[in-house]
């Protein structure tokens, strides 16, 4: 696993504090994340922790008419809520930049 240490080495970031006891690799799955992308030491997480996640492999997708969140979302294969949290929304609209 990667090291804090690199961390100037990522193109760009995003710390996440831990809500709940979960282990590494049911967080990574909750996120729709791989473990490569999560920079921390340890395989358990625990409440308060903070994770660093590496934005590898993000996509950009720009809202179209008629799309819903559930539409995009299966368009990616993640879950609604990873979109939301991903975006820091409620709602969607047209035109609207999306990064999956």
């Amino acid at each position: 696993m990667k090291k804090i240490q690199k961390l100037d080495k990522f193109f760009s970031y995003e710390m996440v504090v831990i809500k709940e006891k979960i282990t590494l690799e049911d967080f990574a799955k909750k996120y729709n994340l791989r473990k490569e992308q999560i920079i921390y030491e340890s395989e358990l997480l625990e409440k308060g922790d903070i994770v660093i996640l590496t934005e590898i492999n993000k996509t950009l997708h720009i809202v179209l008419p008629l799309e819903t969140l559930s539409s995009i979302a299966k368009k990616y294969g993640v879950d609604e809520e990873y979109i939301k949290e991903s975006n820091k929304i409620d709602k969607i609209f047209i035109g609207q930049q999306l990064y999956i």
